[in-house]
């Protein structure tokens, strides 16, 4: 017996909220100095987001908006979520100051926007 064929479009808010955990992994790598429990909080969201990828197998659950929510959140995430650096808040006004972007994220979002034009 064959698996019939599915047509059609798939909704909800699944994909949302795997982009959500996906910025949050990447909050939690680029401000990992800040953090105490720095691997409780890593294995807490690999395991949350691996219990719901597993549910992904179920019928009707569409785990490609899983994924790919979860991936545009982590990618999002580098260059939205950028480390607190302090001394660039303190710089004088129309003094030479450097970017508040590091390298990674410019880079990041120059790959988030080449996935969503391409998309």
């Amino acid at each position: 017996m064959s698996v019939p064929e599915r047509k059609g479009v798939s909704v909800g808010a699944s994909g949302a909220l795997f982009g959500l955990l996906g910025a949050m992994l990447s909050e939690l790598i680029t401000n990992w100095t800040i953090y105490t429990n720095r691997f409780a909080a890593m294995m807490n969201l690999i395991i949350i987001a691996a219990i719901n990828l597993a549910l992904g197998i179920l019928p009707h659950v569409d785990n490609f908006a899983h994924i790919g929510g979860f991936a545009t959140g982590f990618l999002v995430g580098f260059v939205l979520l950028i480390q607190p650096q302090f001394g660039w808040l303190e710089q004088p006004f129309g003094g030479k100051s450097k970017s508040k972007y590091k390298a990674y994220q410019i880079i990041l979002l120059l790959v988030a926007l080449v996935l969503l034009i391409a998309g």
